[in-house]
């Protein structure tokens, strides 16, 4: 007798809810470490290493709105069947938090741009 799997949590699934999460991780993860790598670059006199901080957490946070994008034009049209629906809808909502995302890591790169490193 095969085995049935019973689960909607499908490969798909767990990969809109990473994109779902990696966008707002990735700018606290850019606010956090920056906050702690300031001291360091003060020391240094050097802000590289911040620079390095936010272009990374801005791929994280551009790579999760493409993954909901992808997603989206799989599942684009709209249709009365639930799962397709929570699939789109988990797609829609990591295209806006990974954008969102990745506006605020820019927004937190900006004193880093002007600003001397200990001020």
């Amino acid at each position: 007798m095969s085995e049935i799997q019973k689960t909607e949590f499908h490969a798909r699934d767990r990969l809109l809810m990473l994109a779902f999460i990696l966008g707002p991780f990735a700018a606290l993860s850019d606010l956090g470490v920056a906050y702690t790598l300031v001291p360091t670059a003060c020391s240094h006199g050097s802000k590289m290493m911040l620079h390095v901080t936010t272009v990374v957490c801005l791929i994280f946070a551009l790579a999760a709105a493409l993954i909901g994008r992808h997603y989206h034009s799989e599942f684009g049209e709209p249709d009365s069947v639930l799962w397709i629906e929570r699939t789109r809808w988990m797609a829609i909502s990591s295209i806006i938090l990974g954008i969102s995302s990745a506006v605020i890591i820019i927004a937190l790169e900006i004193p880093n741009v002007i600003l001397r490193s200990c001020d």
